[in-house]
């Protein structure tokens, strides 16, 4: 069931008209589809028969050489129907491999070069961000999915600070190297930062103690959204009052927090229409909300839910390919 305050908050509203709400889509299918004329073509069809604003497009970190042409005659097509593109990237290792996350950091130097090499109707308007720490197979340091942070070991709760640590880290430098290049640095979020399994998941942080001695510890996701421009949260569920709620504590937090005069991202919320994601989860797999109108309306529906918190700027659907094989 969704958040009841939802529909009951008080929260200033954002004025009518001021702001257009946002609608991405990521596209994991970069190689076969720039070189695919056809295929862009209908994805401009689709782009613009929905009203999509941004897209996430990814890039490994050593395309911008080996498909250089390639993406900028995509960016150019792209750019000139009026949508932004950013370079996406991600995958775990970034966090705990130090030689993935310098390769990581060669791809945002990439993206930089290239920029400065095209066209301005080619170039790449941001850069997102795609590591999600949970998914830690292979790694040394672990997540350890499933468990509160007060059921952890000590040797668990040590192996995810370490974790937390070293992913606040990957994000802190990719966000002052993107701002040095001032290029708007987004990224995909889990929902769950605030609670997971009932607990926030925190990181000692700072100088201060708490009452037994212990250091002080703060969320994650306070220490994050600050670093972002774009925080896109995967608050993947068909249900559109369950994918609000996941969205609403961090549209709440960033939009107080503006307030008070502190720097805070765009909050957007999104779909998953990919099958096999599961029941209740992806479009792709629900019953009866297997269609390209489902998804919309139920757009419609959060976006009504959520537009009153100033730091909700929209919605965005997972992904093209999949997008590209529901039936209207």
């Amino acid at each position: 069931m969704g958040d009841a305050s939802l529909q009951s908050e008080a929260v200033p509203h954002r004025s009518a008209g001021n702001m257009r709400l946002l609608k991405g889509m990521w596209i994991w299918n970069t190689a076969q589809l720039i070189v695919d004329n056809t295929q862009i073509d209908r994805f401009l069809s689709a782009a613009a028969s929905i009203n999509l604003t941004d897209v996430y497009l990814y890039v490994a970190p050593q395309w911008y050489n080996e498909k250089g042409p390639d993406i900028a005659s995509f960016n150019a097509r792209v750019n000139a129907s009026g949508i932004r593109v950013w370079a996406l990237d991600g995958e775990v290792d970034y966090i705990d491999d130090m030689t993935a996350e310098e390769k990581f950091m060669d791809g945002l130097r990439g993206l930089a070069r290239f920029n400065s090499c095209v066209q301005p109707g080619a170039r790449f308007h941001g850069f997102q961000a795609d590591i999600e720490p949970q998914d830690n197979a292979g790694h040394e340091g672990y997540f350890h999915n499933g468990i509160p942070e007060s059921k952890l070991t000590e040797e668990q709760h040590t192996q995810r600070d370490i974790l937390m640590h070293k992913w606040l880290n990957v994000m802190t430098r990719a966000s002052a190297l993107l701002r040095s290049y001032e290029l708007p640095f987004g990224a995909a979020m889990p929902f769950w930062l605030h609670d997971y399994e009932g607990e926030p998941v925190t990181v000692p942080w700072g100088s201060s103690y708490s009452d037994d001695g212990s250091p002080a510890r703060t969320c994650i996701q306070d220490l994050i959204m600050p670093l972002l421009d774009e925080y896109v949260i995967m608050s993947y569920n068909t249900d559109p009052a369950n994918a609000a709620s996941r969205v609403l504590q961090q549209a709440r937090y960033a939009s107080a927090k503006a307030l008070e005069g502190c720097k805070m991202p765009r909050v957007l919320g999104s779909l998953e229409t990919e099958r096999g994601a599961g029941r209740n989860v992806s479009y792709g797999d629900t019953p009866g909300k297997e269609f390209k109108t489902a998804v919309l309306n139920d757009i419609g529906t959060i976006e009504e839910m959520l537009q009153k918190y100033p730091a909700f700027h929209g919605m965005a659907i997972h992904h093209w390919a999949a997008w590209d094989k529901l039936p209207l």
